[in-house]
């Protein structure tokens, strides 16, 4: 009988080995899943702050450039 029990206990171990590598694989396999969608959503996020801030530099430009135009503009009117 003690034999069968150190087979019993052996087995049991194994069994219990393998369901806690199961279980900790579908954890992995969970955040995993996670982290793909939160590059996803960070991706398109930075995507978007990116278009923003191009928008922004131009209209920058924009704006400045048309200061610089009034600038050079003002000694010639207040001449003439």
């Amino acid at each position: 009988m003690g034999f069968s029990k150190d087979v019993y206990e052996a087995l049991k171990e194994i069994l219990t080995l393998d369901s806690r590598v199961e279980a900790l694989s579908k954890s992995v396999d969970a955040i995993s899943a996670r982290l793909d969608s939160f590059g996803a959503a960070t991706s398109a996020r930075l995507e978007d702050h990116a278009q923003r801030l191009a928008r922004l530099e131009g209209k920058f430009e924009l704006l400045e450039t048309g200061l610089m135009s009034r600038r050079r503009r003002l000694p010639e009117q207040g001449q003439g």
